[in-house]
């Protein structure tokens, strides 16, 4: 290690000295240090457009899905009858009250002294369900404890409790946990109670609409009815009369999604005009001047605006977004349909003249799917599974049908002498519990069985006593392209999922027949698709700032490298800058030792000589 004093030979402040060429030469440094810090801040602005362009783009998602809107308001007459309101589309109903849903119970008809007495000595206690399946549940040594126990820890849907109804007197009680008249059952071997009481018996929830002549009723296992009317769904609490529920177009939700669409694109707007800025009196940039990419996007935004024709929505002569709430709720409440394609996702179809069995409607689209007219060709036409069960003597009485999809099995047992709409409608009944998506029907002498959803996802099978039934169609997934493009079949929808035409991400829900796809050769039409202003906002959001190929992230991640290569440079000056200031300090050191020993000769060479002379 060097040791230095500074000037204490020479009388020199070579400190000071260092100091000063070292400071000298680190100006290049410190105009790399300024680059830098230009840099990072335009890495910065770069960051806080990206996260204002993400706001725009999840503004922008809400309002493009159409689907989603509640464009209207419910209101019920009764205060024992909720409802809510979906879509964009009014509506009124009027009906009764009936019949509330009710949950199957049963209640001992006697009572035991304790949850310790055995009330199934058999060990074992059976439940028979509404489609008269049994089920055997192990009990134990049979305590009435032991029994509550099996039923509450079983799959049978029932749930009992101990009834404590006086000091010393326990009954009974099961519930199933559903309700409806499908959630009627019964229990035996239970020998030690006198009987089973049914204490509520399983109902569904009906309600009348219209007058005892041409009225109908309608039914729900619950309470709940979910699709009776389009767009509203309601709840009956109570048994009464002259009920009405009422939905009314209302666009105030849908208003407020839009009206945070345009702040959030003037917030985008009005940052790139800060960002971009040149100060004529101070001579200095905003971090963005100059960057092509981002004026380019500003442009791009004011364009879409300006073409777009959506209610409500204009451009300013500040290059602002201005929101008319009144003339978007007025145009909402004359036409929501055609509202909701000016922002969102639509497309029509045209079809070919020969094509007279074919439609295809818009289903979904992505980001990536850009505005444009789209060939459709299809090979493959989607068809639903079918079989058909022999019913040949008029009735499958004693018989037993079985369908299977995948793991799931329905089987049911026709009586003795029932006929074959009776057991069409027991089938029925099943496979809706089971929710397997297959409707039976009568074909002659004949149960046609017939999958409710297209596509070769849907395969079933069906036997009668054992032995296969016949397979009538097989469910297979339409199959084609789209702008010539191969497309993904599932079902009935054509989808393209990737590929360089501009409808990738296009979804179409395709219906047609073998004969017209014969007639057409499988061209059977264009589908002309327009994105809708919210939808094209969310596209040029997605692609400036693509990970991979977006503008604005090929900007961002150039600057962030540029700051990372002035980095380099500056710490390399780090390096050169010590190295130089040691190298200073050696050769003063080296100076002043020299001057010292030069000073010490003299200061010896002066003695010398005085005392010569003296």
């Amino acid at each position: 290690m060097t040791i230095s004093f500074s000037g204490a030979a020479s009388g020199i402040d070579t400190q000071s000295i260092i100091s000063a060429l070292v400071d000298v030469e680190s100006t290049q440094q410190t105009l790399l240090k300024n680059q830098q810090s230009t840099a990072q801040k335009t890495v910065d602005a770069y960051g806080t457009l990206t996260t204002k362009l993400n706001a725009l783009s999840s503004a922008a998602s809400t309002v493009a899905e159409t689907s989603g809107w509640v464009g209207t308001t419910a209101t019920s007459s009764s205060d024992n009858v909720s409802v809510t309101a979906s879509g964009t589309i009014g509506g009124s109903l009027t009906f009764d009250v009936t019949q509330l849903a009710a949950a199957h119970t049963l209640i001992s008809a006697s009572a035991v002294t304790s949850t310790s007495d055995v009330v199934a000595s058999g060990g074992s206690i059976t439940v028979t369900d509404s489609e008269s399946n049994d089920t055997t549940l192990d009990v134990g040594t049979g305590t009435l404890s032991e029994v509550i126990t099996a039923i509450n820890n079983s799959d049978t849907g029932l749930i009992a409790s101990a009834v404590q109804v006086s000091s010393g007197s326990y009954r009974l009680q099961v519930a199933s946990t559903t309700t409806g008249e499908s959630s009627e059952f019964s229990l035996s071997d239970l020998d030690g109670f006198t009987g089973m009481n049914v204490l509520t018996t399983g109902a569904d929830a009906i309600i009348h609409v219209g007058d005892e002549t041409t009225g109908y009723d309608a039914t729900s296992t619950t309470n709940e009815f979910s699709s009776l009317v389009s767009g509203m769904s309601f709840t009956v609490g109570a048994v009464e009369d002259e009920v009405t529920i009422t939905s009314t177009v209302d666009g105030s939700e849908v208003a407020d999604d839009v009206s945070a669409l345009v702040d959030a694109a003037n917030d985008v707007l009005a940052y790139v005009d800060s960002a971009t800025a040149w100060d004529s009196t101070t001579k200095t940039a905003s971090p963005l001047n100059g960057e092509s990419s981002v004026r380019q996007l500003q442009q791009r935004i004011l364009g879409m605006i300006s073409t777009a024709d959506a209610s409500g929505v204009s451009l300013t002569s500040a290059g602002r977004l201005s929101f008319d709430r009144a003339e978007f709720l007025d145009a909402f409440e004359a036409d929501s349909g055609a509202v909701a394609d000016q922002f969102g996702p639509s497309g029509s179809f045209a079809a070919d003249a020969s094509a007279t069995s074919t439609s295809v409607a818009f289903s979904s689209s992505t980001t990536s799917t850009t505005a444009g007219d789209y060939a459709i060709n299809v090979t493959q036409a989607a068809t639903r599974e079918q079989w058909s069960v022999d019913a040949s003597g008029g009735s499958i009485a004693e018989q037993t049908v079985e369908i299977t999809r995948g793991d799931t099995t329905v089987s049911y047992t026709a009586g003795t002498g029932e006929d074959l709409a009776t057991s069409i409608d027991a089938i029925n009944t099943a496979l809706a519990e089971a929710g397997l998506g297959i409707v039976a029907a009568q074909d002659g002498n004949a149960i046609s069985l017939t999958a409710s959803s297209y596509g070769s996802s849907r395969a079933f099978t069906a036997t009668l006593d054992g032995a296969d039934s016949t397979r009538v169609t097989a469910g297979q997934d339409v199959a084609g392209t789209i702008d010539g493009e191969t497309a993904k079949g599932t079902g009935n929808v054509l989808y393209l999922a990737t590929g360089s035409s501009g409808s990738v991400g296009l979804s179409l829900t395709v219906d047609t027949t073998a004969a017209d796809i014969s007639a057409t050769g499988g061209d059977l039409g264009t589908v002309t698709y327009a994105p809708g202003l919210a939808r094209e906002l969310e596209h040029l959001v997605s692609s400036v700032t693509d990970s991979s190929t977006g503008s604005l992230t090929s900007a961002k991640n150039s600057a962030s490298t540029q700051v990372e290569t002035l980095q380099d440079q500056i710490d390399a000056w780090t390096e050169r800058l010590a190295s130089y200031r040691a190298r200073l300090v050696t050769q003063f050191t080296a100076m002043e030792t020299s001057i010292n020993t030069l000073n010490t000769s003299l200061t010896a060479l002066s003695g010398l000589l005085a005392s010569t002379s003296s």
